[in-house]
């Protein structure tokens, strides 16, 4: 067995000849700036931790040049890990030959590992600190808090109640650091010893003629293997011998100096606390940090659940707590944003409409999610709809049900005429989801609410990706899970606010039958035939025409040339709707089209929730289910997909002064 150094140090396993290659691909899934997705996953985890009925606070501590670690004392922090690092930066600057401004960043990181180290702290009081047996590295830890933020990736030991799922979120933590790495510190509640253990997230590399993953540990030392080895952390015992002095501590008072080096936990309270060295620029702006916890975490923040405090030699601390809310939005203004709903007026509105909507508990008008049911009961309808034109705001308890079993969720509303469009917030317990846009027709602002203890939010939560920005109808987890009708269920809550907004519209939307006449000449649910005076559009000589065919593939459909007529040139309306149970083709689009007019569409080719991959043709999004195609080779293929599990019904016909195809294209796809 090889013999390992006491003090504790940053550690690699070397890989086996037959293990697979494999690069981290987490920060694939996150498309948030730094700042945004750092505070939302960290904040996150601290709530999940909650230990009782006082808020959770969260502590974000900016050392700057001034408060960093010495360099003297800084190398005992990062032992062992120069070597690694500096053969991935080697390899990273290989590979970006021709780009030498990034070269120049990759070689600059290699002179951090010398000389004094400045830091990002996040800590959390109120919370129960990383639980859990921490000599477990099961398959599923359940309820292990401790192999879940060391040990495990892609896997959560959370329950149901937790607002991440994933096991993905800590990849924020590696990532916000130059030197990708972090310390975690934990004080557990009912325990006396503090515990500190490190991780690093690099890339697979080579070093003296074998082969690293991208993980490695900072840990106690150890004489076992490399092939048994299991980092354990560094345990606290008794009184530190010298504090944060310049010698080197004995392993023992190792966890003491670091609390001190860094200025961990002065209290000693439970909780958790990470390091981050050398953080990226963006991270050292209190005022990126506090703009991204309000604008995440406004919700748990009004509600008491929540207080953030920002530390920074630079500026005055700032406290975020329900009292001082707005005046820190208004201090933090709008930065470079350009989305109007993350501007600090837009938000200082939200945040009004929440902190009045959180007082109405007692006062919550009855409605209803369901399509088969009235969004609102027809005798409440006059008199909500005059409050709504007084300019009042409107609070709901919007029902559904989940598997037979009744569920609700609340809809806070407020009219805006100085809005382009409609603005809607979702929230899941505490955390916002923000990449979801369903109110575009009314001039409203609407905050949709979600229990996310209830039954209607576990599937919610199942219906998000790993970074919790949307639900997806077609998500495979509700399929997983096997909730009954998710995908219904999922719309019913994203399309709640439009539906209560057209039920308190002043009159509906006109429908024009014939609009689409000229672009569609057949049955497209309007008026039969060309009606009066239109003359029939003249016979299609047999040579010139040609036909399309439409395949079924996973979650929609591919349209193709057919027959032996060359398409080239050739311009097409491709118009799509989910097919219902009883009707034509003509009763599946007037349906699309009374949900689109009422603002909740079934779907959108205009917000992202469907894709296109097209291959020798063009497609220009005209409407949320219509698109014009146009064919550039004989070969081209269009494929449209990320519709639910319902059937589709999609009509292909030519634009105005195109040669018509024969016959009409026309199918339903699953």
């Amino acid at each position: 067995m090889a013999n390992r150094p006491d003090p504790p140090c940053w550690r690699f396993r070397a890989m086996a000849p037959s293990e697979p290659n494999q690069n981290p691909i987490q920060g694939e899934f996150f498309s948030a700036h730094l700042p945004e997705r750092f505070i939302r996953e960290s904040v996150q985890n601290s709530l999940d931790a909650r230990a009782g009925p006082k808020p959770v606070t969260v502590r974000f501590t900016i050392s700057g040049s001034n408060g960093a670690v010495p360099g003297e004392r800084a190398d005992r922090y990062l032992t062992g890990l120069q070597p690694h690092f500096e053969a991935v930066m080697r390899a990273e600057s290989a590979n970006a030959e021709r780009d030498s401004d990034r070269r120049r960043e990759l070689q600059g990181r290699e002179a951090l590992l010398k000389g004094p180290l400045p830091f990002l702290v996040v800590e959390d009081f109120g919370t129960k600190g990383l639980l859990g047996d921490i000599t477990a590295n099961d398959i599923q830890a359940r309820g292990n808090d401790f192999w879940g933020f060391f040990r495990s990736i892609g896997i959560s030991p959370k329950d149901e109640d937790a607002g991440g799922s994933w096991g993905l979120g800590k990849w924020v933590f590696p990532d916000a650091s130059k030197l990708n790495a972090f310390l975690g510190v934990t004080l557990r509640a009912g325990e006396q010893r503090f515990l500190l253990m490190g991780q690093t997230m690099l890339k697979l590399h080579e070093l003296g003629g074998r082969k690293y993953p991208p993980v490695g540990f900072f840990a106690a030392g150890s004489d076992e293997d490399d092939k048994d080895w299991l980092p354990m952390p560094v345990e606290s015992a008794g009184l530190p011998s010298d504090g944060g002095g310049s010698g080197e501590p004995d392993a023992a008072c190792f966890v003491h100096a670091a609390l001190s080096d860094f200025g961990l936990r002065p209290d000693g309270d439970a909780g958790t606390s990470v390091v981050i060295p050398h953080p990226m620029d963006e991270l050292t702006d209190p005022t990126n940090l506090a703009r991204a916890v309000i604008r995440q975490y406004f919700h748990p923040i009004i509600a008491g659940d929540l207080v953030v405090e920002i530390a920074s030699p630079d500026e005055p601390g700032r406290r975020i707590d329900a009292a001082t809310i707005v005046d820190e939005a208004h201090r933090t203004g709008d930065g470079a944003e350009d989305d109007p709903e993350q501007r600090a007026a837009a938000l200082i509105r939200v945040i009004e409409l929440d902190k009045w909507g959180q007082r109405q508990e007692d006062g919550l008008v009855e409605a209803d999610a369901r399509r088969s049911k009235p969004a609102i009961a027809p005798d409440q309808v006059e008199s909500l709809r005059a409050r709504y034109r007084e300019g009042r705001r409107l609070a709901f308890r919007v029902w559904s049900k989940v598997g037979g079993k009744a569920n609700s969720f609340k809809v806070f509303l407020e009219g805006d005429d100085s809005l382009a469009g409609g603005h809607d917030y979702y929230v899941r317990g505490h955390l916002q989801i923000p990449q979801m846009d369903y109110l575009t027709r009314h001039h409203a602002r609407a905050l949709i609410v979600v229990d996310n203890t209830s039954d209607l939010g576990h599937l919610l939560r199942d219906a998000e990706g790993p970074a919790h920005e949307k639900w997806r109808a077609d998500a495979p987890r509700l399929k997983e899970k096997g909730w009954p009708a998710a995908a219904e269920r999922v719309r019913e809550v994203q399309n709640a606010a439009a539906r209560i907004l057209e039920a308190l519209a002043e009159k509906p939307a006109d429908v024009r039958r014939d609009a689409l006449s000229d672009l569609f000449p057949g049955d497209t649910g309007g008026r039969r035939g060309p009606g009066p005076g239109r003359p029939r559009p003249p016979p299609v000589p047999p040579e010139n025409r040609f036909s399309l065919r439409i395949d079924r593939v996973p979650g929609g459909f591919r349209l193709k040339p057919a027959g032996n007529a060359d398409p080239s040139g050739r311009t097409f309306a491709v118009r799509m709707a989910y097919d219902v149970a009883r009707g034509t083709t003509k009763t599946a689009f007037s349906r699309f089209d009374a949900g689109f007019r009422a603002g909740y569409p079934d779907f959108s080719l205009r917000n992202g929730q469907l894709h296109m991959q097209s291959e020798d043709c063009e497609a220009d999004v005209r409407s949320e289910n219509e698109l014009h195609l146009r064919v550039r080779g004989p070969d081209f293929s269009l494929g449209v997909t990320g519709f639910d599990e319902r059937d589709l019904v999609v009509k292909v016909l030519p634009l105005v002064g195109e040669i018509a195809a024969s016959p009409e294209a026309e199918a339903r796809a699953p």
